[in-house]
C-alpha cells in the first residue's frame, strides 16, 4: 500500500504542474490581447484570424487618426461575426465616418459631388437605421441619422426644354447646410 501511494501523489503533483503551466500560458496570452487592445498602435498588420475585439481597437485607433478607408475595411472586415455587444458600435462608427464623408464633400464640393454624396449618406443612413432599430435609446446614432437626412441634396432634375423657371425658384429647392453633425 505504501508503494501506490507516492506513484498517486507523483502523479498529482505532474498533473497540478501541467495545469499550472496551462494557466500561466492563458494569463499571458489574455494580458498581450489586453495590451493590443490598449495600445493599436502596436498592431502593425492586422490579420484576418485576429479577435473581433483587437481589430475593432484597431479600426477606431485609425478613425481617430483620421485614416477612415483603413477603418471602414477593418470595420467591414469584423462586422458579420463580431460578438452582439460590439456590432452595434462598428455600424454606429461606420454611419459616422460615412456622415463625415458626405457632409465634408458637400460642403467643399456642392452638389457637383451628387452621386457620391448620396451614396455615402445611403450608407450612413443604413448603418445608423441599424443602430436605432436594435437601441431606439441610442441618441448619437439618432441624431446622426437626422442629420443624415437633413443634408440630403435635393434630386437631380432632368432638364426641360420648356422649363421657365425663375432664380427664385431654383433657391427654393436648394435647402441649406445645418449647423452641427458627428
Amino acid at each position: 500500500m505504501s508503494t501506490r501511494h507516492p506513484v498517486f501523489l507523483w502523479l498529482v503533483l505532474g498533473l497540478l504542474l501541467i495545469l499550472t503551466g496551462y494557466k500561466i500560458f492563458s494569463l499571458k496570452s489574455i494580458w498581450h490581447y489586453n495590451q493590443l487592445i490598449e495600445q493599436p498602435e502596436l498592431i502593425s498588420k492586422p490579420e484576418a484570424n485576429s479577435s473581433a475585439e483587437v481589430l475593432f481597437a484597431k479600426a477606431f485607433y485609425l478613425n481617430q487618426r483620421g485614416k477612415f478607408q483603413e477603418a471602414l475595411r477593418l470595420y467591414n472586415q469584423i462586422e458579420s461575426n463580431a460578438p452582439s455587444n460590439l456590432q452595434e458600435k462598428i455600424r454606429y462608427n461606420m454611419g459616422t465616418i460615412y456622415l463625415q464623408q458626405a457632409s465634408q464633400d458637400w460642403n467643399s464640393k456642392g452638389v457637383f459631388e451628387y452621386k457620391q454624396i448620396n451614396t455615402m449618406l445611403d450608407l450612413a443612413e443604413q448603418s445608423l437605421r441599424q443602430v436605432v432599430v436594435n437601441n431606439p435609446q441610442h441618441w448619437q446614432a439618432r441624431f446622426n441619422l437626422e442629420y443624415a437626412l437633413r443634408i440630403r441634396p435635393p434630386t437631380k432634375l432632368e432638364d426641360e426644354a420648356d422649363w421657365q423657371g425663375h432664380k427664385a425658384s431654383v433657391h427654393a429647392i436648394m435647402p441649406g447646410i445645418p449647423a452641427g453633425g458627428p
